[in-house]
């Protein structure tokens, strides 16, 4: 989620004007492209100002407002187009309230339109205005042209991979389980849950079918089910939370019933006629179990084999500054050619998404995260750690899926968490457990990411007197640092509530902590963004404020999973970076840590990257590439990208089977010959 802008109301417009410009395209302002509905991301129209009407070197004004008409957040680019069109940009965010709002411009005119001067009573001083009401609809696809003011960057290398042979622990795909047994809850809000006693539930059973033919479970008195209705409970998982629960779909059955209703009958007689209906309805169940005799299919995770002589490439490519002052990317073209023939081709379309940064480059599948914790070597072979001012290794950093499926545990010793002498605010000489991630990712300037994980706190054990306390940073060689430990930028502090909190698992529940080095209070207890105010005018001499951002964030996620937290962070400087956890107090399960760059629906994320397989002409070819950049209605943007000269090695041929059959003559070399049979 994107840190968040917002514009400054104008008491100006409250203001009585001389003219109300009426026109659809102002002659005053001279118009263009305005939009008849406002949709999610940047939008934006263009002004191009009558110099003949308006006085020269004064200043316009604009504002939005939604139907609540509260300010919506509008951007004066220092961009003006070919025919000298000054391009005013309006973003739309998820939360804007949909409806008719308004879009207001005022300016001080000299002469009325048709030529009269402006009476001297009103003269220098704002006098004319243009509006127009507008539909806001957020949740509508952003189609406007996809402006460029600043060059994306590209960077693009060749990788060549091995074809991987796939195997299963069971020898197939789809595994089944049906061990231990089952209790299912529902609360009659959203989601069920079902809990296993006697075995456990893995990361890869997610998505997997569950079903259970006998739930056990009995129909409340004067109900049935309805015709071709069945017992039998059916479900997909959800989302695998912890090794002992899972997440589904409620249970609920179509019913019938009977309802018995009566009247006074006629004639003066006293009698009751007496009617009865069948009413059908949908009883949702609130719990059945424990049970047995279910199955739950899922397909496994393939382990992959390597060895094989066959081999593609790869180019890896990286986008930055992805930051259009208009429109939203919906898709990216590549297209290839060889030095070695004259056209272009065609070689991907994709649409354009968030890509977690947080990878193992050298993996065999190029995308494998190192903070998903599915297994102890992840942790090992990616996340560093070590005992700071204290000696020997008094910490605990392994797999676990007790609390979170695929959970890191950081555990501070017994001395962090019973002593009383440290301060709720540790001293930078205080001891902590330091966890930080391996290898760098290289992130780049003004490039706006958000880190996201899944955070649990517990108590260290019964003798914890102290709160659970966790530091989080993001650290690396041009990143400054925050506070007296020189980790390096301090993103949060999470402290639970209470003292030796005994289990803290929804972020809401975490304090509210002060950051002494920068004077500032982190909040992490409601959905927050530090948001600027933008004071934006504009001189018709073309006098423009720079943009302005703020470097972190934080917000937890309202939802069913209320132990998302996510942060931001946007560097001053390009540079490599790590994150880093410093746990000064309880024990920390950390799950499903990911960086993005980051995005809003209809917002553009301005750092990703794509990897696309590339069949080259021949071995040791020079290939140039050329990437466009398409809004969802297909059009085209003002820029695209070229990248020319770029050596690939290539993949092999490789032919396999005992079908193959070369016609005509096969030359190896220039000694060998091989010749076909008609």
């Amino acid at each position: 989620m994107q840190q968040r802008r917002i514009g400054k109301y104008r008491p100006q417009f409250d203001q009585t004007v001389l003219v109300n410009d009426s026109q659809f395209d102002s002659r005053y302002f001279r118009l263009d492209d305005v939009p008849e509905i406002l949709t999610a991301g940047k939008n934006m129209f263009k002004m191009f100002g009558n110099n003949q009407l308006l006085q020269a070197d004064t200043q316009v004004l604009i504002q939005v407002t939604d139907i609540n008409n509260n300010p919506v957040y509008h951007h004066v680019n220092n961009y003006i187009d070919s025919t000298g069109r000054l391009l005013i940009g309006i973003w739309i965010y998820p939360e804007t309230p949909p409806g008719i709002g308004k879009i207001e411009i005022l300016g001080i005119a000299a002469f009325r339109s048709d030529g009269r001067r402006i009476p001297q009573n009103w003269r220098n001083r704002y006098n004319i205005k243009w509006s127009r009401d507008i539909i806001i609809q957020p949740s509508d696809i952003n189609k406007t042209p996809i402006i460029f003011k600043k060059i994306p960057g590209v960077k693009l290398t060749e990788n060549i991979r091995e074809y991987l042979t796939q195997t299963y622990v069971s020898g197939t795909s789809i595994a089944t389980s049906t061990d231990g047994s089952l209790t299912y809850s529902y609360n009659g809000y959203g989601d069920a849950y079902i809990s296993k006693t006697g075995g456990i539930f893995s990361a890869s059973m997610a998505g997997g079918l569950i079903t259970i033919p006998d739930p056990g479970f009995s129909l409340p008195t004067g109900y049935s089910l309805q015709p071709g209705e069945d017992i039998i409970y059916s479900a997909y998982v959800d989302a695998v939370l912890s090794s002992t629960t899972i997440k589904v779909s409620p249970y609920s059955l179509a019913v019938k019933s009977e309802q018995t209703s009566g009247n006074q009958g006629g004639g003066g007689t006293g009698r009751t006629k007496l009617s009865i209906s069948t009413v059908n309805s949908i009883l949702p169940v609130s719990a059945f179990g424990p049970v047995t005799g279910y199955t739950l299919e899922f397909q496994q995770e393939a382990t992959y084999a390597t060895g094989s002589i066959n081999s593609q490439s790869f180019a890896s490519i990286t986008l930055k500054n992805l930051e259009p002052i208009a429109g939203n990317i919906h898709s990216i073209k590549t297209h290839m050619k060889s030095h070695g023939f004259a056209g272009w081709e065609l070689i991907s379309e994709e649409i354009l998404q968030e890509r977690n940064l947080l990878i193992d480059v050298q993996s065999d599948l190029a995308f494998d995260p190192i903070g998903d914790f599915k297994n102890q070597p992840t942790i090992n072979n990616f996340w560093a750690s070590s005992s700071v001012n204290q000696p020997g290794n008094a910490f605990i950093n392994k797999h676990d899926d007790s609390e979170m499926i695929s959970s890191m545990v950081i555990t501070g010793s017994v001395e962090l968490s019973g002593s009383t002498n440290y301060p709720d605010a540790p001293l930078a000489s205080d001891p902590y457990i330091k966890v930080y991630s391996i290898p760098d990712v290289e992130i780049y300037q003004d490039n706006e990411y958000q880190i996201k994980f899944k955070v649990v706190a517990l108590a260290n054990s019964s003798n914890q007197i102290s709160s659970s306390y966790m530091d989080v940073y993001i650290s690396g060689s041009n990143i400054g640092a925050s506070d007296d430990r020189n980790i390096g930028f301090k993103l949060v502090t999470l402290e639970t509530e209470n003292k030796a909190a005994p289990r803290v698992n929804d972020v809401s529940n975490f304090k509210n902590i002060p950051d002494n080095s920068a004077g500032t209070t982190t909040t992490v207890n409601t959905t927050y963004f530090p948001t600027f105010t933008v004071d934006r005018s504009i001189d018709v001499a073309a006098n423009w404020s720079p943009n302005t951002t703020v470097n972190t964030s934080v917000t937890d996620t309202a939802g069913p999973d209320r132990r998302l937290l996510e942060l931001s962070y946007t560097p001053s400087l390009d540079t490599d970076a790590h994150l880093v956890f410093a746990v000064t107090r309880g024990k920390w399960h950390i799950a499903n840590i990911q960086m993005e760059g980051a995005n809003d629906y209809g917002f553009t994320p301005n750092h990703t990257f794509l990897e696309i397989p590339i069949q080259t002409p021949q071995s040791d070819d020079v290939l140039d590439f050329k990437f466009e950049f398409y809004n969802a209605a297909g059009d085209i943007a003002n820029i695209s990208l070229t990248t020319q000269s770029m050596d690939f090695v290539g993949g092999n041929l490789y032919v396999s089977g005992d079908q193959n059959q070369v016609s005509g003559s096969f030359i190896i070399g220039n000694g060998l010959i091989m010749r076909g049979f008609a």
